[in-house]
């Protein structure tokens, strides 16, 4: 899932923290990088407060992505 203009990355974080399958964020390479608990938080650190331009995501779990495809379109009621 390519993602695109995310300017609440918090909440952006919060909810894939909540992903209860494996998430990789996919570089430009096309590789995967599995976005533990470590890189999460080097993630938000990196975005938080800015907005996030372009990602591409990975999910393991179908739910998952539906979740973060809520978020983006407005329907989530994360906090």
């Amino acid at each position: 899932m390519k993602i695109y203009n995310i300017e609440n990355t918090k909440k952006f974080f919060n909810t894939l923290s909540e992903c209860k399958g494996e998430v990789d964020l996919v570089n430009r390479n096309g590789d995967h990088i599995a976005l533990n608990d470590e890189h999460l938080s080097i993630l938000k650190e990196s975005y938080l407060g800015g907005t996030i331009r372009e990602l591409e995501l990975s999910f393991e779990n179908g739910q998952d992505a539906v979740k973060v495809f809520e978020f983006l379109s407005g329907m989530s009621s994360v906090a």
